[in-house]
């Protein structure tokens, strides 16, 4: 479920799920949000997204041994 949620296959390399990894971040990071003047409550999901991607991506780099 972590490598979907990246959006990488399991037998994806580091580079490929850190790039992943890394343009979701900046693609829902909360702050671009506020500054494309969206409203509060897309924000707040924009934050939970991003915490559901940091947790999925802590999840990979510990199971790999990277963490």
């Amino acid at each position: 479920a972590a490598y979907d949620l990246i959006g990488v296959p399991a037998n994806s390399d580091l580079k490929q799920i850190k790039t992943a990894y890394r343009k979701l971040m900046s693609e829902h990071h909360p702050d671009k949000m506020i500054a494309r003047g969206l409203p509060p409550q897309m924000v707040r999901l924009a934050t939970e997204k991003v915490q559901a991607i940091q947790q999925a991506y802590e999840t990979i780099m510990k199971a790999r041994g990277e963490a």
